[in-house]
């Protein structure tokens, strides 16, 4: 048994290292204030015997343990004390002290090592995953070595987002395709909507008597009668958002966010009245849904695709609609549209999804997060200016949605978006990469500033510091009357507590002061930058695919029929269950009215029969179109999205 002095700073201390004190190490105090006398058990015989005298003479868990066991617990031992010999003495500040302080750095410097090492293994792993999805092994090769096809696939270079789009971008500005930037002002905007109907469902006794109330029946032709009452669903919001600028929209569900996102994307449908001014870049809202509507656009929560349709399909599509006219190096449309595809694959990591259909609840596809991808996908495709995401990381996993947002970052970093972003409980990571935030509250604008200093503001306000909430969740909960904690000696008799309140408050604070500031600048910088809005009109035009200058779609009828009868024939060839059985149903029907008809009379004694067998086969095929009503009236949200998104008429 070896024994060693030892400094109090030693990482091997055992209040610090629990985990080796088990180890059979034993500790006492020394003489010295600052040392303690450290005994190492030399070999597994003196470990046991140790053990054995801990016990009281009787045997524990160690004497029990397999001779491998028992090495490799040796072999740790002799690990710790290589590690503690290796440590350079800057490496090994106090991690405890005699005072019971932590080193937070070293801590700290640990666990991202930790996290590295984990996070390499993890993307290890995805990539071996992916590899062996995308490869057919054949049945006489056996399993497959795992760390040979490890080694096999680690030359497989790292997906560089950033790198992709910069050089994208240079070959556009080499090519001479103008950049669009356009941004967004709001001043005054109130939403309103009819709240409070009811609707009530009438017996067939009461559905057959008001049929013959006259008066009745004209008041509800005529929209005449009782009617739900208006409200204001957002409330005097103001704010301005500049090209390159990232802002989150938080708030509690029904606070109004929704509403003002889809308004903020130009999609005023639906409300009875909408007041304020809405500026895009110099151009009014009426203007901008006229001639660009497909540079505002809204992505919805809820994912609204064509089942049957691949991933790869789906993309297809979009882009068969939106591949520019003018692209880089005269790259042909084909080659154009393969390699957007596989950027957008790559870029959300679903790439071995690009042959899977993309399903529904009742159609079984790719999972509930790769099918919201997809949609985050899909509406990339549009090259919209002005982006709202309702709720996007829905049904991501941490870590896909940290990517999500910081993908974001880099598309409105380098192309120069306005962007808007709805989530709820946003990771602190995610919210360090917006610029901006809105909170909310009950569909007034309690909040709009610099991200950074938001906290900062609401704890100014009187409420309660939470260290360990994250921001978002903090700055959501400052708004709900059962999450908030007040400081000591605040109250809700001197602390913000209705929206009202908050309002007055940020009213007379300095941000308002700074908001009002920066509106002004940003209405200055609207007529001094004319050339920037020159090159936004050259670039949309320029986007267009022989379509008329005049047109807000980026290619003509005849090539968005083509497109759509192209879908259409693989949507009917890939739901094969309903193709077949509809060519079964025909055949069979077809026999039997040829039966009928077979050796009927030539003279005017068959005229009835052959004139019902005639009527029978035509209204069989009038029956056989009403299977496409269940699958037109499903359709009509996406043809919605897509008409919002610019794809083709809805005609």
């Amino acid at each position: 048994m070896e024994k060693i002095e030892r400094s109090l700073a030693d990482p091997l201390y055992p209040t610090n290292h629990p985990a080796e004190a088990q180890l059979g190490d034993r500790y006492e105090t020394a003489p010295g204030p600052d040392t303690y006398l450290y005994y190492r058990p030399d070999s597994i015989a003196d470990l046991e015997k140790q053990d054995f005298e801990t016990h009281n003479g009787e045997p524990s868990d160690l004497g029990s343990m397999q001779s491998g066991q028992a090495v490799e617990r040796a072999e740790t031992i002799a690990d710790i004390e290589k590690h503690s010999a290796d440590s350079s003495p800057a490496s090994n500040v106090l991690i405890r002290t005699q005072s019971g302080g932590v080193d937070v750095a070293r801590a700290q410097s640990d666990f991202a090592k930790l996290s590295r090492e984990l996070t390499g293994l993890s993307q290890h792993s995805r990539r071996l995953s992916r590899s062996q999805s995308r490869k057919s092994i054949p049945k006489h090769a056996g399993t497959q070595d795992v760390e040979n096809a490890a080694s096999s696939d680690d030359s497989e270079e790292p997906f560089d987002l950033e790198s992709a789009l910069r050089g994208n971008k240079g070959l556009e500005e080499e090519a001479g395709i103008k950049s669009k930037r356009i941004g967004v002002l709001w001043d005054g905007l109130t939403v309103s909507g009819i709240g409070g109907v009811k609707n009530y469902i009438k017996t067939f006794p009461d559905a057959f008597v008001s049929f013959f109330n006259v008066f009745e029946t004209a008041m509800h032709i005529f929209g005449i009668g009782r009617k739900g009452r208006e409200f204001n669903i957002l409330r005097n919001f103001r704010g301005v958002v500049k090209p390159g600028e990232m802002v989150l929209v938080l708030g509690r569900p029904g606070s109004g966010c929704t509403t003002f996102l889809k308004v903020i994307a130009n999609q005023r449908f639906g409300y009875t009245k909408i007041g304020g001014e809405v500026l895009y870049g110099p151009f009014d809202s009426q203007t901008f849904e006229k001639r660009y509507r497909g540079e505002a656009v809204y992505n919805q929560e809820d994912d609204v695709h064509h089942p049957t349709l691949t991933v790869g399909q789906t993309l297809g599509f979009a882009l068969d609609t939106k591949t520019p006219g003018k692209r880089p190096h005269g790259m042909s449309s084909k080659d154009f549209k393969e390699k957007v595809i596989d950027l957008l694959l790559r870029m959300f990591n679903i790439e071995h999804t690009k042959n899977t259909i993309v399903g529904n609840p009742f159609v079984r596809g790719v999972s509930g997060g790769e099918r919201k991808r997809v949609s985050i996908a899909e509406m990339m495709v549009t090259g919209a200016t002005v982006c709202a995401w309702d709720n996007s990381t829905r049904g991501l996993d941490a870590s896909t949605a940290l990517d999500y947002a910081k993908s974001l970052r880099v598309l409105t970093n380098i192309y120069k978006t306005s962007t808007f972003v709805s989530l709820y409980q946003a990771s602190e990571s995610i919210y360090s990469q917006f610029d901006k935030v809105m909170v909310i509250d009950e569909g007034r604008q309690v909040y709009y500033g610099s991200a950074r200093e938001a906290r900062k503001y609401f704890e100014g306000l009187g409420f309660l510091e939470k260290p360990r909430q994250t921001t978002p969740d903090y700055l959501t909960g400052c708004t709900d009357p059962f999450e908030r904690d007040y400081e000591a000696g605040r109250n809700s008799g001197n602390a913000p507590h209705t929206p009202d309140d908050f309002v007055a408050a940020f009213s007379k604070s300095d941000m308002a002061t700074r908001l009002d500031r920066e509106i002004a600048d940003y209405r200055k910088q609207l007529n001094e930058e004319r050339h920037v809005h020159e090159d936004f009109q050259t670039a949309v035009s320029e986007s267009k695919r022989h379509a008329p200058k005049k047109s807000v779609y980026s290619i003509p009828f005849y090539l968005q029929i083509w497109a759509l009868m192209q879908r259409q024939f693989i949507l009917k060839w890939q739901d094969q269950f309903s193709l077949v059985t509809s060519w079964i149903t025909s055949i069979v029907i077809a026999i039997v009215m040829g039966t009928v008809w077979l050796n009927l009379p030539q003279d005017s004694a068959g005229a009835f029969t052959r004139g019902g067998v005639l009527f029978i086969a035509l209204l069989f095929n009038a029956f056989q179109a009403f299977g496409e009503l269940a699958s037109t009236m499903l359709g009509r949200p996406i043809v919605n999205k897509h008409r919002a998104y610019t794809f083709h008429r809805p005609s």
